[in-house]
C-alpha cells in the first residue's frame, strides 16, 4: 500500500501475514464472529475512520488470520506498507506427532532458516537472512516438509551439499521470486535433502521467507 492507501479484506482461508520492512498502519483483525456487526459493512471510507491510532509494525512481524476474519488496514507512513500472505486452502492431514517423527527422523537439524517466527498445526514459518558473503557451507540444514520460499529483495544463494562440497546450485531471485519443493517421505534418512548455503553476493543480504506445510499435497 502506498502512503495513505487503505485496504478492507476478509479471509476465506487461514492466512499467514508477514511484514516485509518496517511501516507505520492502522488496522484491525476482526475475528469471523465479530464481521457481522462490523462497521465495515457500512464501506470502507466508514470502516478506516473507525480504526485505531498509528503503530509502528517491525520488519518481519507474522499475523495469523483465522478463515472468516476481516482485516482492514490504512498505511500511515510515508512509505510502502508491505506484506506477504500464504494462503492454507485444505487443512493440515497430518498430526503434531507425526510432523515430530519427521523432524526427527532428519540426520542434520531441520533449522531450515535462520529464525523459526512463527509455528501453528499448519505451518512452521522461517525467516532466512544472511549478511552479504555470510553463511556455512559446513553447516547443512535438512529438508523433510515441503516447503515454499519467496525473496522479499533481490539475492543469490549458492548451495552447498551435505558435506560441504560447492557446487550444488546457484539459485539467483529477484525480489517477490516464489519456489516451491515437493518433498518426499523418508527424506530425513537421505542426505540428498540436505543442504548448505551462502550469500553470493558481497554487497547485498539475502532475505527470503520460508513456510514449511504440515500436509500432505
Amino acid at each position: 500500500l502506498q502512503p495513505g492507501a487503505s485496504l478492507d479484506h476478509r479471509h476465506e482461508y487461514p492466512t499467514l501475514r508477514w511484514q516485509v520492512e518496517e511501516g507505520i498502519e492502522r488496522s484491525v483483525l476482526r475475528p469471523a464472529q465479530a464481521i457481522a456487526a462490523s462497521v465495515c459493512d457500512a464501506g470502507q471510507e466508514s470502516c478506516v475512520a473507525e480504526l485505531p491510532p498509528a503503530e509502528r509494525v517491525a520488519d518481519k512481524r507474522v499475523t495469523w488470520a483465522e478463515a472468516g476474519s476481516g482485516f482492514t488496514v490504512c498505511n500511515a507512513g510515508e512509505g510502502e506498507w508491505r506484506q506477504m500472505c500464504w494462503e492454507f486452502k485444505q487443512r493440515p492431514r497430518r498430526s503434531e506427532a507425526e510432523v515430530h517423527a519427521l523432524l526427527s527422523s532428519a540426520i542434520y537439524t531441520t533449522c531450515v532458516g535462520t529464525d523459526l517466527l512463527f509455528e501453528n498445526e499448519y505451518c512452521r514459518a522461517w525467516d532466512f537472512y544472511l549478511p552479504p558473503g555470510g553463511g556455512d557451507a559446513g553447516e547443512p540444514h535438512h529438508h523433510v516438509l515441503d516447503y515454499a520460499f519467496v525473496y522479499v529483495a533481490k539475492g543469490r544463494l549458492l548451495g552447498s551439499h551435505h558435506d560441504g562440497s560447492p557446487g550444488l546450485f546457484d539459485s539467483v531471485n529477484e525480489d517477490g521470486d516464489v519456489s516451491w519443493f515437493d518433498i518426499p517421505d523418508g527424506a530425513g534418512a537421505d542426505p540428498a535433502f540436505a543442504h548448505g548455503g551462502v550469500n553470493g553476493y558481497d554487497d547485498l543480504p539475502m532475505r527470503e521467507y520460508l513456510v514449511e506445510l504440515k500436509e500432505e499435497t
